[in-house]
């Protein structure tokens, strides 16, 4: 016997697939459960995050919305999905800056360099300076405080993190685990996009549009290439050729017949300057 909560869960699902474009896969690991929650409820005007049973979300996107089977890839470790009407990038970059930083602990692998800075702990002189010596970091007491004299490396990227180590993270209010809900992928129109292809500046790729039309442009004109954009130029561009040749060689237009006199006179004086006539 199946539990009606399952056959229920399953259509909920179904009918959360029907209704958005825009249906992503989710990491849940290691999120806490207040950061969640507070993730679902900043999207809420745009994106539904839901978590569910593997087995129930693989029977949905069968009896359902078949094209999303390629999600079914992804579903790997504890798992949510996200339903929204945003397109892919702008719902992985929102997604993406809600970020926050917690403390490391003891067995957690460093997610980077974790270096203590130089400088004033605000810590009083103490068991402390010991701590944080174990961990390797260079401090000593000046006047009345715990100082650190130079930055120090306490874990490499990929090491296991150590309890020393993550005690005297906590004492000095140093956090670098960074959390947010991690996209693994996400289908629209057809297509799986991943972190690959989503995780891109949207202020770096507003530049390489910027910088792209500008040197079509200048082709365009240096080419005389006759699009809707560069046809005014063209134009003006054209009439100072034109112009500039008139003058040039004398050609009695009346559009330039003032600029040739004043060349002509011009040349006389200079003429009359060098033969003192």
């Amino acid at each position: 016997m199946v539990a009606p909560w399952k056959y229920k869960e399953v259509e909920e699902l179904g009918q959360l697939m029907k209704k958005y474009p825009i249906v992503g896969i989710a990491s849940i690991e290691s999120l806490p459960a207040a950061q969640f929650q507070e993730i679902k409820a900043k999207v809420k005007d745009h994106a539904i995050i839901r978590v569910a049973r593997k087995r129930l979300i693989k029977r949905a996107i069968e009896e359902h919305r078949p094209e999303l089977k390629g999600l079914e890839d992804y579903m790997e470790g504890p798992i949510a999905l996200v339903f929204s009407d945003m397109n892919a990038f702008k719902l992985y970059n929102t997604i993406k800056k809600m970020k926050s930083r917690a403390p490391i602990k003891a067995g957690q692998v460093a997610p980077n360099d974790i270096i203590v800075p130089a400088g004033d702990t605000g810590l009083p002189p103490g068991p402390a300076l010991g701590d944080l010596k174990a961990a390797g970091i260079n401090a000593r007491i000046e006047g009345s405080t715990i100082k650190v004299v130079k930055d120090s490396l306490v874990a490499r990227e990929g090491e296991v993190v150590s309890e020393t180590v993550a005690n005297a993270l906590n004492k000095l209010g140093i956090k670098p685990v960074e959390i947010f809900l991690r996209i693994k992928a996400v289908y629209e129109d057809g297509t799986i996009f991943t972190p690959e292809v989503l995780d891109i500046s949207e202020e770096e790729t507003l530049t390489k549009i910027q910088t792209a039309y500008q040197r079509a442009f200048n082709l365009a004109v240096n080419a005389a290439y006759p699009t809707p954009a560069v046809m005014d130029v063209l134009i003006s561009k054209a009439f100072s050729n034109a112009r500039n040749l008139a003058v040039e060689i004398a050609f009695p237009a009346k559009q330039v017949i003032g600029d040739i006199l004043a060349k002509a006179h011009m040349q006389a004086n200079a003429l009359k300057a060098l033969t003192g006539q």
